[in-house]
């Protein structure tokens, strides 16, 4: 019953998000250091996540300065499926995978729902921002 409801609303609640995508977008877009999601023009995104690649910050201390704001960031991936316990196998070395093992390293997401409005997107990006000169 209560998906039948928010079913519903599924087109609002992806606008709400890619609202709050392109304010991040906006936000960042003049930053080298920060990488944000690329949207092909010919399909859509929900961003059930919103995550940067980041370029010589240190990804641990940002995600800290911003716990320290009330800005829960996350690393979602923090290790290649290789290196996780129930996949690891020896034929597979980190030079096999040369971007997931760079990501799993560089990337963070930040704060993503659809009651995210541009105040609290405001002090989200400002506080990255400060941190990621």
């Amino acid at each position: 019953a209560i998906l039948r409801i928010k079913l519903r609303h599924l087109d609002e609640y992806a606008a709400a998000r890619n609202k709050a995508a392109a304010y991040y977008d906006n936000a960042f877009a003049n930053n080298p250091k920060i990488k944000t999601p690329v949207r092909p023009k010919n399909s859509t995104h929900v961003f059930h996540q919103y995550t940067l690649v980041l370029s010589g910050v240190d990804r641990n201390k940002l995600k800290e300065h911003l716990a320290s704001k009330d800005i829960p960031a996350m690393i979602y991936y923090p290790l290649p499926l290789h290196h996780q316990k129930a996949y690891a196998n020896p034929r597979f070395k980190d030079t096999d995978f040369p971007f997931t093992v760079p990501l799993c390293k560089n990337v963070i997401s930040l704060p993503m729902h659809t009651e995210l409005d541009e105040e609290t997107l405001k002090y989200i990006t400002e506080s990255v921002l400060e941190f990621v000169k």
